[in-house]
């Protein structure tokens, strides 16, 4: 949802070229969220069952953002995540466009996310308020490493403002 929003709303308040994809090699769900119907997609590039990238790219009604669904889940996601047509994957969409949002499955739990969030410029972190242990997100951090976080997103926070003051 962080990933869709984000992408959504750079292209709708800019000219820029934005990209979103579903990076999410375990359980993808773009393409369930947006409603699409079955497509290739970047796991179909990776295992080069589709070979041109045009192929697995899906255009929207904005004519600066376009969606690269995951396509379907992978069989190993960890050997697809090593792949060097990943490389050139990412470089093409680099060339192409000006903003790439790749969502991601969670990082410590899969290898497979950690080898991702190597190959774009920096992540941004989704926390769950009140879920998600404080270790847990230093040590996802850590794996990152801090120099690669762009900024952390804490998500299903409660309101603590006073009742009277919120209808200001």
């Amino acid at each position: 949802t962080i990933a869709m929003n984000l992408a959504g709303t750079m292209a709708q308040n800019s000219s820029q070229r934005v990209a979103l994809i579903d990076g999410n090699l375990r359980n993808w769900d773009l393409q369930l969220r947006l409603n699409m119907p079955p497509c290739a997609g970047l796991v179909d590039f990776l295992e080069g069952k589709e070979e041109e990238l045009e192929t697995i790219v899906q255009h929207t009604e904005l004519e600066n953002f376009v969606l690269i669904p995951a396509g379907r889940a992978a069989i190993n996601p960890s050997r697809l995540s090593r792949s060097p047509r990943l490389m050139e994957f990412m470089t093409e969409m680099r060339m192409q466009h000006d903003f790439v949002i790749l969502d991601m499955a969670p990082i410590l739990p899969v290898a497979d996310a950690r080898v991702l969030s190597r190959v774009v410029d920096g992540v941004i972190v989704v926390v769950r308020a009140g879920v998600t242990p404080r270790e847990v997100v230093s040590r996802a951090i850590e794996t990152i490493g801090s120099d690669r976080v762009l900024g952390v997103v804490l998500n299903g926070t409660e309101i603590s403002m006073p009742r009277w003051l919120q209808r200001y």
